[in-house]
């Protein structure tokens, strides 16, 4: 018997190193952030910038190096599929920080905005909470939702094997960034380190730079007309 195991779903992980006058720079800024937030987020739930007036994070002052190298990275990724980045243009939709202290964490979510989307470990205390990746309905569901967790409380899956996983978990470290579709459903877990998790998010939109002849990848928005509203 032989299996042939197909379709991936490709995580990238590198690193981005900073000096630490760099990353306490970046932590300060971040902290001002958060210092004039626009609400308030529930105690169990870690800080997220985007929802809170802070969404435009890497086009500030004093992101400036930290945008470039992100950038770098973004295009490595796309080389690792095979895109070709000089036929596209690439836009940082939306950047943001992240603070998860002690018991919080992020809940399950997607970007589906977007298409492309990241996360760098500013700082990245130990047993602050590793990422988890989840699709519902992997290649392998021969039934709806059959691969869910209560399939294997219920019996109905007898173990967990890389065929019927629809988990991955990752404790990426400090000055890590890590780069996935931005469809594909994530969360994190719990801090249990007693400190602070500070990371920078983003998503990222892929356009044409030149549509003629291509039917289902987004046209420049440099074409785009705006809708006249009513008089």
């Amino acid at each position: 018997m032989q299996i042939h195991n197909i379709f991936p779903l490709s995580i990238f992980h590198d690193t981005i190193e900073l000096d630490e006058e760099e990353r306490n720079n970046l932590v300060k800024l971040i902290s001002n952030s958060h210092n004039t937030s626009t609400s308030i987020h529930k105690p169990e739930n870690a800080w997220t910038g985007d929802i809170h007036g802070h969404e435009f994070l890497l086009s500030k002052p004093g992101f400036e190096k930290i945008y470039s190298l992100i950038s770098s990275k973004i295009n490595d990724y796309l080389n690792m599929l095979a895109i070709n980045i000089e036929k596209i243009d690439l836009y940082f939709q939306r950047s943001w920080a992240t603070i998860t202290k002690d018991k919080q964490k992020i809940q399950f979510h997607t970007h589906t905005q977007s298409n492309i989307s990241f996360a760098y470990y500013l700082l990245k205390p130990k047993n602050s909470g590793g990422i988890i990746f989840e699709m519902n309905n992997t290649p392998n569901s021969i039934c709806n939702n059959i691969f869910a967790k209560d399939k294997f409380e219920k019996g109905l899956i007898k173990e967990s094997n890389i065929y019927n996983i629809n988990q991955a978990m990752f404790d990426f470290k400090q000055d890590s960034i890590v780069i996935f579709p931005s469809q594909t459903r994530h969360a994190t877990m719990v801090n249990e380190s007693g400190q602070t998790r500070i990371s920078l998010s983003g998503d990222i939109s892929l356009m044409l730079k030149d549509s003629s002849g291509f039917e289902h990848i987004m046209p420049n928005f440099k074409h785009w007309q705006k809708i006249q509203k009513p008089k």
